[in-house]
């Protein structure tokens, strides 16, 4: 974590299981980033739609300095690479940029918030500082935890159905990506009621 004048810069990375293209359906899609970050979504209607340029999130986060609406949009997308947010509303102005790659076992996940504080609000940097920690450390694990629970659902399925092939997974993951913490707890994404 790095101090940028009213505001700072985090940069958290975790190991999960999978291949680069089945990360990049998972991130693509609010659902999954509802799941591993507690958020509440107002907009999209559809969570299940992939996200491209220009898509727009609504929501307002769990556990904020301020609790208001923020509006996040999808500034750039490179399939099988990143994704890069901005907020358009909230407040205080955050660039979330999430990359990956391969490495042995998986893909190696790096999450870059850049957050700076809008106008008076520079005094409250401490506790969004550490509010903004908490949230990625937890949603990071989180994710990996999401993507192992999916990786064990689909072997099990497929150990049924016969498959023949030898599943690689293992439910612990590899020693240097152990999840530090639980996110059980975790509020569940709920849709927008209809009138």
């Amino acid at each position: 974590m790095k101090n940028t004048g009213h505001g700072f810069s985090l940069l958290a990375e975790q190991e999960v299981p999978v291949s680069r293209e089945q990360f990049d359906e998972l991130v693509g899609r609010p659902e999954a980033m509802g799941r591993w970050f507690g958020v509440t979504f107002h907009w999209p209607t559809c969570l299940e739609t992939p996200l491209e340029v220009g898509a727009a999130l609504e929501f307002t986060p769990s556990g904020g300095v301020l609790p208001c609406e923020f509006i996040m949009i999808v500034a750039d997308r490179v399939p099988g690479e990143s994704l890069l947010l901005r907020t358009t509303k909230g407040t205080v102005d955050v660039t979330a940029e999430f990359t990956w790659r391969s490495v042995d076992g998986g893909v190696l996940v790096r999450l870059r918030n850049e957050v700076r504080m809008r106008g008076a609000l520079w005094w409250r940097c401490p506790l969004t500082r550490a509010l903004v920690r908490r949230a990625v450390t937890r949603g990071l694990e989180c994710m990996r935890e999401d993507v192992l629970g999916r990786a064990g659902t689909a072997a099990a399925r497929e150990t049924r159905l016969g498959a023949r092939h030898e599943v690689t997974h293992r439910p612990g993951g590899s020693p240097r990506t152990q999840p530090v913490a639980s996110c059980t707890g975790v509020p569940r994404l709920r849709r927008p009621q209809s009138a």
